[in-house]
């Protein structure tokens, strides 16, 4: 191969109920970028997935020399490639790393959690470019934050820094964890889904239970869809949702005085664009002020692309020189 011949990674964002992908050149260049559900039985099953989708982009690159894959993981990534990621069935301590460099034959793989891909995607190519002090909130499947601190993302002691779902809203602690007013079960996908349906059968609301019947469970797009349709009680639930947002940027603004906190993931982004002045209200009443007059609350204009083009920049940093 040529100096001219350019040069890309295929970038995998693998989350807890979607995989992204896509092949990104050097230069940030995005090509065949795709989305597919994962595979819900987990495991080995979901595993082979990935490597389908790493050998059809490789076979997608043409002339481009590849520099390596990089893979985005929804939890805890050691040093040996191992990975810890408990919304993904059957995926708990697995060396997908050395599944991944077997069964494909590359020497250039790297994993990261998702929370690092997502800021250095959006510090190289979104919302935080040029900032050293930056806080990507991921709300999705799962809930996290992605740390830029003096220009460089934070892992913390285990790799495990960011886990901002962990963070207790109420002080009742029954037994079901799931019920602790932990943020994952407030503000994540498939929260919303639940409350809304609460919601409705609460107020009696028929139109709104006949449209949310449509949907799979858990399904938060589908409940955005159906507001953005005419269900305006959906509205309620969401705003309340954006006001829980508003108080955790404000704590994140407060504790890490950042220049930017992006919202970002498939509920983040949905909500962002619709109640912007509902998160923004709220982390204004509660925030540190002088910390929150030195940063800019915004949404993520990546979508699904931070986490692709985080992967993408850690391989091209770590290999591709």
């Amino acid at each position: 191969m040529t100096d001219q011949v350019p040069e890309a990674v295929v970038a995998v964002d693998v989350g807890g109920s979607k995989i992204a992908s896509a092949v990104v050149t050097r230069g940030g260049v995005v090509f065949n970028y795709r989305v597919q559900g994962i595979d819900k039985r987990g495991g080995l099953h979901s595993m082979s997935q990935l490597i389908n989708i790493i050998r059809l982009h490789i076979e997608e690159l043409g002339e481009r020399d590849l520099i390596g894959v990089g893979v985005s993981i929804p939890g805890i990534v050691k040093g040996d490639g191992s990975v810890w990621a408990p919304n993904i069935r059957g995926w708990r301590w697995v060396n997908l790393a050395s599944f991944i460099r077997g069964r494909l034959g590359i020497g250039n793989v790297t994993l990261v959690d998702d929370r690092v891909a997502n800021i250095v995607g959006e510090q190289w190519m979104g919302e935080a470019k040029g900032a050293r002090n930056a806080v990507s909130l991921i709300l999705g499947t799962g809930v996290a934050a992605g740390l830029l601190v003096d220009g460089k993302p934070v892992s913390g002691a285990s790799g495990v820094s960011g886990a901002v779902g962990w963070w207790l809203l109420g002080r009742n602690t029954p037994r079901r964890r799931s019920a602790r007013g932990f943020l994952e079960s407030e503000v994540s996908g498939p929260a919303l889904f639940k409350k809304t349906r609460r919601y409705c059968l609460r107020i009696r609301d028929e139109g709104c239970l006949r449209a949310l019947s449509q949907c799979s469970p858990g399904d938060a797009e589908c409940v955005f869809k159906a507001f953005d349709n005419g269900v305006s009680a959906i509205g309620v639930v969401l705003r309340r949702e954006a006001s829980i947002i508003g108080v955790v940027v404000a704590n994140i603004i407060s504790i890490l005085n950042p220049e930017v906190v992006v919202l970002g993931g498939g509920l983040g982004v949905e909500v962002g664009r619709r109640f912007m002045d509902v998160v923004i209200t709220t982390a204004s009443k509660v925030a540190q002020p002088y910390s929150l007059r030195e940063c800019r609350i915004t949404v993520s204009k990546l979508g699904y692309l931070s986490n692709i083009y985080g992967a993408a920049k850690l391989v091209i940093d770590t290999h591709g020189s």
